[in-house]
């Protein structure tokens, strides 16, 4: 008995190491629906929380009232981290992993992706900004929502 003792402290240690290696803290921050509304150019996001390790997003966009793109999103979490996958017009999904986080960020990555290379959410109050890029930065796009309701 005093044997299976000994392993607790290194047990302790070791799933320690294993989370700051892999980031998994709350992204319920980023749940809800989010709204932004531009000449007469509407885009929503929608994002479940994140029970059982897995958040559904939805994006659409809508131009002079008719639907112009869509895309499903999920962050999922594995024994490996967790990951954003995008299926944009519902097509084959691209996924980046979880590179780093914040309390309110988020960033994503897939360097073997020709563009975006990068995803990162950032919610400030009531506004959520996902802004995508390349590794270097150079090429960046930024949208921004407000959340609707609660």
């Amino acid at each position: 008995m005093t044997r299976l003792y000994a392993f607790v402290p290194v047990f302790l240690l070791l799933s320690a190491c294993a989370e700051a290696q892999s980031p998994s803290g709350d992204l319920s921050w980023i749940s809800g629906h989010w709204r932004s509304d531009e000449n007469e150019r509407v885009s929503e996001e929608f994002w479940t929380d994140d029970t059982g390790g897995l958040m559904l997003g939805g994006n659409r966009t809508i131009a002079g009232g008719q639907a112009r793109g869509f895309e499903f999103l999920r962050i999922q979490s594995s024994p490996d981290g967790r990951s954003y996958c995008a299926q944009p017009g519902g097509g084959e999904a691209t996924c980046y992993a979880l590179s780093e986080q914040g309390d309110n960020w988020v960033l994503f990555e897939n360097p073997d992706h020709d563009f975006p290379q990068r995803i990162r959410y950032e919610r400030d109050g009531g506004t959520l900004t996902a802004t995508i890029s390349d590794l270097s930065g150079e090429q960046s796009f930024a949208f921004q929502w407000n959340r609707v309701g609660d």
